[in-house]
């Protein structure tokens, strides 16, 4: 009779405790800017349960009592503590210790794309890795291709806030571009690029050097030549950022441009590329993936 009790006992207070978990949504939002904060790190106080803000700055997490209070933190960012007091749904505002966050790292982003022209069928993978010495390394690679004659592929790998202070940092880039067309031209892109990122503007400068190749042309070499482009964002729906780069060589021009948004787990872009016959329009959707190490699962 003692040990039927003892596990009813037991069952009844496993059931109560679930039965007492309340799920919180909200959203973590930049005081100055109004806008949505991703990756601040979410943990109930006093305890190891937490959760991270998505791209759009939301987040869920259940509480076991409606008078927790949850903790917020992020690399830049004021600590803050938010206590609930019954709410369900909140927004939380906070402040940078910087004019300037950033939180581009640990994560992967899957796309599937296609060039509207000349490539359609494709993909694009990106990966961002932890911070490493103060600044985190990202690399990209597209595919498109017509499962014929054309092939398109753009690649690279940055560091990005390495040189940094409050207002101002400088990303370094190095950018791959591979096409072959219609059979009857192919060429190879390298370019070191630079961003000077100043607040929400970037001025990008860089060295290109192009290996071309035409068949029955005999416009054809090794140029080298400069790369300058401007970039931006804008605080309306999907959050679009903006960007466009031009590279002159002795005789040609090579033109890129890109519009990019997402909003939760969703993201799309529009790009523009074109170097003498070849040019393309592509257009991808795609999610991310976050990630954390085990050291940091431990940490919470």
């Amino acid at each position: 009779m003692t040990k039927r009790l003892t596990l009813l006992i037991i069952a009844l207070s496993t059931t109560i405790s679930v039965w007492s978990q309340t799920k919180i949504d909200g959203t973590v939002i930049n005081k100055e800017e109004k806008l949505p904060i991703p990756g601040v790190n979410i943990i109930i106080k006093g305890t190891k349960i937490g959760t991270v803000t998505g791209l759009d700055g939301t987040f869920s997490i259940e509480v076991s009592a409606p008078n927790d209070t949850l903790v917020f933190l992020s690399v830049g960012m004021r600590p803050k503590e938010f206590p609930l007091n019954g709410q369900t749904e909140i927004r939380v505002f906070t402040k940078w210790d910087c004019n300037k966050d950033f939180f581009d790292s640990q994560h992967i982003d899957v796309y599937v794309n296609s060039g509207v022209i000349n490539t359609p069928i494709g993909g694009q993978l990106e990966i961002a890795s932890p911070w490493i010495l103060g600044g985190v390394i990202k690399g990209l690679y597209s595919y498109q291709t017509n499962l014929s004659e054309n092939k398109y592929r753009n690649g690279q790998i940055e560091l990005t806030h390495y040189i940094s202070n409050c207002d101002f940092d400088i990303d370094f880039r190095w950018g791959y571009r591979n096409v072959s067309f219609d059979n009857s031209m192919s060429y190879v892109v390298n370019s070191i690029e630079l961003d000077f990122n100043i607040r929400d503007i970037k001025l990008i400068v860089g060295y290109t050097h192009l290996d071309f190749n035409k068949i029955e042309s005999t416009n054809n070499g090794k140029p080298s030549g400069i790369l300058l482009g401007f970039g931006t964002y804008f605080n309306m729906p999907l959050y679009p950022s903006v960007e466009a780069k031009i590279s002159f060589y002795k005789d040609k021009i090579e033109y890129q441009a890109a519009i990019e948004g997402r909003h939760k787990r969703f993201q799309c872009f529009m790009k523009l590329y074109k170097l003498d016959s070849f040019n393309e329009l592509s257009v991808g959707v795609g999610t991310w993936i976050g990630y954390r190490l085990k050291s940091q699962r431990k940490s919470l």
